[in-house]
């Protein structure tokens, strides 16, 4: 009897898929939910010591803290691979697990991608047309829509607690103002998108389709050949700084590291010239919140769409309810075909290394 090899699975996939169904039959698949640290260091060397893989779902080793310290060294001894299904691999130690031979692999996706650059889309019209304040105050006596847009209209906007006052006034009217805020079509307004990987370029997509002047933000300037193949015009800026002439809307779609920690600033925010417009789908830290607040507060950042935050899991308290703000949990890349596609190609990257069928696998150490 052909003794199959074990592949610990740290999140479930869709199982109902055919990938799943043919990676079953070749490997034993165990499937386990971390429950504290102390039993996976137990289960590590017990249960789980003839492990060869781990497939680690999104979340994957966050429960724990990450892969690295004593999860690594007490990790099975026969682990070959970690497979995760997301891009980003922060909380794991590449260089320790490199000593240990063990390979860690990610999954860029364009699925991914093009599902963050749909948010950053969402964002954006929501933020320049104040959608979230018309949907928020349709209750109580303002849900005649005439008497709704005529008394946001109306109304004043308290922006220490960023709320719409209103009272019912009864009209009819177009609303071309909410509450005092300007409401404006995006088209021939500029977006500054700092970072400008698959993502940013995504969006820059998105939001020229939509009339926008795309502006961007990295360390190195596209060349004239590889600005032309994106399919629409953009403006290169060196640094966020030089670009803070002509912020109405800002995206953070860079990496988070060490450089980029709190690059939103209270200074940043200051130094952009009028008031603008916020999105950041790249990493929480990578703005200071305590002045974003400030910024919301006073009337410098107009709106803030939020899909990552600065101590994630936790949301700034001061960041709930606000009208002029837009939160989700992290689930920019969350749709069902990226969640099957990356289970897939996790599972691609194990066989590879474990049958060595010299496929190439996206390793990341």
């Amino acid at each position: 009897m052909t003794i199959k090899p074990q592949v610990l699975f740290i999140g479930k996939p869709n199982t109902n898929t055919q990938e799943y169904k043919t990676f079953s039959s070749r490997f034993e698949c165990i499937h386990y939910k971390v429950t504290s640290l102390a039993q996976l260091l137990e289960d590590f060397q017990t249960k789980f010591r003839y492990i060869e893989a781990i497939y680690a779902g999104w979340g994957g080793f966050d429960s724990v803290g990450g892969f690295h310290g004593e999860v690594l060294r007490m990790a099975p001894p026969n682990l070959k691979i970690i497979a995760i299904c997301s891009i980003g691999y922060d909380g794991f130690d590449l260089e320790g697990m490199q000593k240990k031979g063990i390979i860690l692999t990610n999954v860029p996706s364009q699925i991914a991608s093009e599902a963050v650059a749909d948010l950053v889309l969402y964002n954006t019209l929501s933020s320049f047309r104040n959608f979230k304040i018309f949907e928020q105050n349709m209750k109580g006596k303002l849900t005649h829509t005439g008497v709704l847009r005529t008394s946001l209209v109306h109304g004043k906007f308290d922006q220490f607690h960023g709320e719409a006052v209103v009272r019912p006034v009864t009209g009819n009217i177009f609303a071309s103002s909410c509450c005092g805020r300007e409401i404006l079509s995006p088209r021939g307004h500029n977006v500054v998108i700092v970072g400008f990987g698959s993502i940013g370029k995504l969006v820059g997509q998105r939001l020229s389709s939509i009339g926008m002047n795309i502006h961007y933000v990295t360390r190195n300037k596209l060349s004239a050949a590889e600005e032309m193949d994106l399919g629409y015009k953009v403006n290169y800026h060196e640094t966020l700084k030089s670009a803070r002439d002509v912020v109405d809307l800002l995206v953070i779609a860079c990496p988070g590291t060490p450089s980029t920690r709190h690059m939103i600033d209270r200074q940043m925010i200051e130094d952009i010239s009028k008031p603008f417009r916020l999105i950041n789908i790249g990493r929480g830290y990578i703005v200071d919140e305590n002045a974003l607040i400030e910024g919301l507060q006073s009337g410098k950042i107009l709106f803030a769409g939020l899909d990552v935050f600065e101590n994630e899991p936790s949301i700034h308290p001061d960041l709930l309810n606000r009208q002029d703000v837009v939160l989700t949990p992290h689930i920019g890349s969350s749709t069902t075909e990226n969640f099957d596609y990356t289970a897939a190609t996790a599972m691609q990257n194990i066989e590879a290394v474990l049958f060595d069928t010299q496929e190439k696998i996206n390793s990341v150490n």
